[in-house]
């Protein structure tokens, strides 16, 4: 549709009238030659066109042509313009055909009825990528889609790649190649070389976080906006910058993934070539999630198989831009927290308490500093202030600098802390105190000594003015809101290093007279013990007398189920008893399992499920949810009938090796109550994981044929485990 920031259908130059190229939606010409360029020769033009160009930077056009003429890369740069000899000193052609030198990179801002046009003209020129800012297509629904696929193909038969539509273009700053409209191109002398390369689905928030970046100090190498990604996507760009020599870091906003195998296997190669990938990703909330039968489908839509894809890979996910670009300024420095224990300093011992509060709201914690840090501060802090958080206020500045650390006493307080082991990262409140630039010459050299990374946050409004100017020249950014410093902070402590999948063992095999559909509680049971996990003890019985025999082979008290294809949630409706002891007794629950069944629409059961009750220490749940995108993923978080509400999952793509299971469970906030909470016996926390490891297997079994399975609760009592309700679907 058309946006402010892009044409559309508004008035624009016209791009000159040529014959037009039917023969090349000739089906018999089937044959697509080879691109004229490759990603990289596209994102490194010598000859550039803009296709639309105007002397007016009221037009995008103009506004383009101008910030191309600030931003000048070495090579030609040809205005095209049917009505203008001449734009801004260079002069303007009728068409790209026109050009009198070859053409690699053909920038399109003309209205929509004029980029097909535009496209047979690049074809005729040869011209390597039509980078296409107009908008108008896909994103307009089916009408635009159509348009947009039948450009892409016209594109591709005669060579040429296609960036956008709707997008705002690219920017790639060692290149000296501005060909974007970006409104901050126009405010700048230079572009802001660097090593964070960034592709984004949304070419405004690519522009705020270039502006951000020179705000904070902050370079770039290469910055993409991909927009409806008809041809060159996210993925291509990705790919570009895991093997440009000149990116260090990588960024990317996205909205949703495009062939998410081919995107896993672009985590795993910028893993394995030790180059950080940060995201942000919209589309986080649960308000657009599928509903689906079992807890573990609500609970694994499409954001948390996402996260939990990128965890694998050791991505670093922010919750939005500017937390992206900061946490990608660490990265790009060298900066690692290894860690989620923060050292706090400030000149305000108030400040600092207040910062100490929000840590553990983040998933942060004050570590304790060693004696021998305590030790190396002793000539600069009293005995009473030598633990965390440091208070300047109370430094001496009477003795003598290291000449390692600028900023006497404040640069050896800052360096000595950022060095104790326990500390896995730093962070610095600048109030209004007097001397602040001192504090910050300090700050810097301590940071500059240390691979932590060391957040500065400047709360002293305009009197920080001078303190921000020294950061950002230094390279450092800063943040102007302890929120901000403390999310960053978080997305790096919460990051996990890059684990590959498991060697998986060789899948169970499945019982072979399941049917397609949801399975009843004992053929879900099967499945599970197949896979070699175990379960309570059980009968299932077709009617009331066949339970009353199967609880008096199981003995003792037994808890009693319903067998039905047509109920989910057994215990929802009242069709489940538990405790049940007796030949009478059985036969009551029986009746009021059936009786409760009735009213909730279930006129006949299959018959009843009796097993053994069971004295649990603690309840998991257990789960593999095939995700559309990601494949099979597998669940382990607090079970029992809170197992939504309360949400305390973790979420792996399958297989899953033991110390990824381990992994998994040492992440529950409910962890403490498998750890020996308020007395209970301890978990043997390596049984719980040697069953996530076979639910793994499970899932990759059978050419994919668990589409899902419960397992809710697995009961947990020391070195034993047991399934204690079970439920899936089978393709």
């Amino acid at each position: 549709m058309a946006s402010c920031c892009r044409p559309s259908a508004s008035a624009a130059a016209d791009p000159g009238d040529h014959p037009p190229m039917d023969h090349l939606n000739d089906p018999s010409m089937t044959t697509v030659p080879a691109p004229h360029q490759t990603v990289r020769e596209i994102l490194h033009p010598q000859s550039v066109a803009i296709v639309g160009a105007s002397d007016s930077e009221a037009k995008w056009g103009g506004r383009l042509l101008r910030y191309m003429l600030r931003h000048r890369h070495d090579g030609p740069l040809y205005p095209i313009n049917a009505r203008a000899t001449e734009l801004m000193g260079l002069p303007a052609y009728p068409s790209v055909r026109d050009c009198p030198g070859s053409v690699d990179l053909a920038i399109l801002l003309v209205p929509r009825e004029h980029i097909r046009a535009a496209i047979e003209d690049c074809i005729a020129k040869k011209v390597g990528c039509a980078l296409c800012i107009t908008a108008g297509f896909a994103e307009t629904g089916p009408e635009g889609r159509a348009d947009e696929e039948e450009l892409v193909a016209l594109a591709r038969s005669g060579g040429v790649r296609l960036i956008g539509p709707n997008c705002m273009g690219l920017m790639n700053a060692h290149h000296n190649l501005c060909a974007t409209t970006g409104v901050v191109m126009g405010s700048i002398e230079q572009l802001p070389r660097g090593g964070i390369g960034m592709a984004s689905q949304s070419g405004a928030l690519m522009g705020a976080m270039i502006s951000r970046g020179i705000d904070v100090g902050a370079g770039f190498s290469s910055t993409i906006s991909v927009g409806n990604q008809a041809d060159l996507g996210l993925n291509d760009f990705f790919e570009y910058l895991i093997d440009d020599p000149l990116t260090d870091v990588i960024c990317l906003y996205m909205e949703g993934v495009k062939d998410a195998e081919r995107f896993t296997a672009l985590l795993a190669r910028a893993a394995a070539a030790g180059k950080p990938v940060c995201i942000a990703k919209s589309g986080r909330s649960e308000a657009g999630a599928k509903a689906a039968a079992s807890h573990t489908a609500s609970l694994a839509g499409a954001w948390p198989a996402f996260e939990a894809t990128c965890r694998r890979w050791g991505v670093y996910l922010f919750e939005n831009i500017y937390d992206l670009l900061q946490g990608a300024q660490l990265l790009q420095r060298g900066k690692r927290c290894h860690t989620n224990q923060v050292a706090v300093f400030s000149g305000s011992g108030g400040g600092g308490a207040l910062l100490v509060d929000a840590l553990e709201a983040h998933g942060l914690a004050l570590p304790a500093l060693s004696a021998e840090t305590e030790a190396a501060v002793a000539d600069v802090l009293p005995a009473t202030h030598r633990q965390l958080p440091f208070d300047f206020g109370m430094l001496n500045h009477m003795v003598p600098p290291d000449p390692d650390v600028a900023g006497g006493s404040v640069g050896i307080a800052l360096d000595r802390a950022m060095h104790d082991p326990a500390v896995g990262a730093g962070m610095l409140l600048l109030t209004t105190q007097p001397g602040q630039e001192r504090v910050v010459e300090a700050a810097i050299a301590a940071a500059d000594r240390s691979d932590k990374p060391l957040l500065f946050v400047q709360g002293a409004g305009n009197h920080g003015d001078i303190a921000r100017r020294m950061l950002r020249d230094a390279g450092q950014g800063y943040f102007d809101s302890t929120h901000d410093a403390l999310a960053v902070l978080q997305a790096f402590a919460e990051r996990t290093e890059p684990e590959p999948p498991a060697c998986a063992a060789a899948p169970p095999a499945l019982p072979v007279d399941l049917k397609p559909g949801f399975q009843t509680e004992p053929a879900a049971r099967r499945l599970l013990e197949a896979a070699g996990i175990p379960t309570t003890r059980w009968r299932e019985a077709t009617d009331v007398d066949g339970a009353v025999q199967a609880a008096r082979e199981l003995g003792g008290a037994v808890a009693i189920k319903a067998v039905s294809a047509q109920i989910v949630h057994k215990s929802d409706i009242g069709a489940v008893r538990l405790g049940i002891e007796g030949d009478d007794a059985v036969r009551a629950a029986c009746e009021a399992i059936a009786e409760a069944a009735r009213r909730a629409g279930v006129p006949g059961l299959d018959g009843y499920l009796v097993t053994e009750m069971w004295k649990a220490d603690a309840e998991l749940i257990l789960g593999i949810q095939r995700d559309p995108d990601f494949g099979p993923l597998v669940m382990v978080g607090a079970g029992g009938v809170l197992v939504e509400l309360m949400k305390d999952v973790q979420l792996t793509p399958a297989p899953v090796s033991h110390a990824t299971a381990r992994a998994m469970l040492e992440r529950l906030r409910s962890l403490p109550l498998l750890t020996g909470y308020r007395g209970r016996p301890p978990a043997n926390l390596d049984v719980v994981a040697d069953a996530i490891v076979r639910l793994g297997q499970l899932a990759m079994s059978g050419d994919g044929r668990v589409l899902e399975l419960d397992i809710n609760p697995l009961f947990v009592a020391g070195d034993r485990i047991a399934a204690a309700d079970a439920r899936a679907t089978l393709a």
